[in-house]
């Protein structure tokens, strides 16, 4: 690097070259951002039942544009869409209100943070027919899962969902620190075990950082209260167990934060 300046892609770059060359990127990136959600709302409307595959691709080429270029709120609509394509039995005209919002917040430069946890909130998610909807409504909970795609998942996931809470998946943890700094959740549950990371270790991290210590957080494991792996477990974190009585233990950690 140059006293003075910016080493980028072997030259050296002055201060103000290295600004200027990152505006031209983000406004190629925008208007690239701009014609993939021309391209969704095409193939949303277009009733085409083949075209499925392709919207679900775009989706997910629109997330890691956004992500890579600077563009969270969008980057996190388009994780949601993910998931509520992931989920939903018949998703319908429900993936234009993902689609709305992404335009929104283009529209906005997508710079508010605050805003996109409230954004997110209004997005459509996945409900158990098995509930009654005003019930569901009303309680408006967000939760954030981080743990590994695997089917003991899956069932902590139907149950969460059973419940009525608006469940947010995070199977890697560095994906999920960025999304509970921008979404910022009711209460994130995270899996004792995860891919290359150790749950605990993302806890204490979580609860360190000024932008995510106010949120509460809860360890999901099979390990018994006291026992070694969670030697190092904060003392306040509450701990919800693989068993019958996980829904319950839900419902008291939330409690204890004075969300229920």
């Amino acid at each position: 690097m140059a006293e003075d300046g910016v080493e980028y892609e072997g030259r050296n770059m002055s201060a103000e070259e290295f600004e200027r060359l990152r505006a031209e990127m983000r406004l190629e990136a925008r208007d690239a951002i701009a014609d993939k959600l021309a391209v969704l709302t095409a193939l949303a409307t277009a009733a085409d039942p083949t075209a499925d595959g392709e919207f679900r691709r775009e989706v997910h080429s629109l997330k890691g544009l956004a992500a890579t270029f600077g563009f969270p709120g969008i980057a996190i609509i388009a994780h949601r869409l993910e998931d509520f394509l992931a989920t939903a039995h018949s998703p319908g005209d429900d993936v234009l209100v993902f689609l709305d919002r992404a335009q929104d917040a283009l529209d906005g430069d997508d710079a508010a943070a605050p805003d996109v946890a409230e954004v997110v909130r209004q997005l459509p998610v996945t409900r158990d027919a098995a509930f009654d909807p005003t019930d569901l409504e009303v309680r408006q909970i967000e939760i954030m899962l981080v743990a590994p795609a695997v089917v003991a998942t899956r069932y902590v996931a139907d149950e969460l969902r059973a419940c009525g809470y608006r469940l947010v998946p995070a199977p890697k943890a560095m994906e999920a620190i960025d999304f509970a700094v921008h979404s910022r959740p009711d209460l994130i549950i995270v899996s004792a075990v995860l891919d290359r990371f150790d749950g605990i270790d993302l806890i204490c991290a979580l609860k360190a950082m000024p932008s995510t210590r106010h949120i509460p957080v809860a360890l999901l494991t099979s390990f018994e209260d006291g026992s070694l792996p969670l030697k190092d477990l904060p003392p306040d974190v509450p701990i919800l167990h693989k068993s019958p009585t996980f829904a319950d233990d839900v419902a008291a950690a939330l409690g204890k934060v004075g969300i229920l």
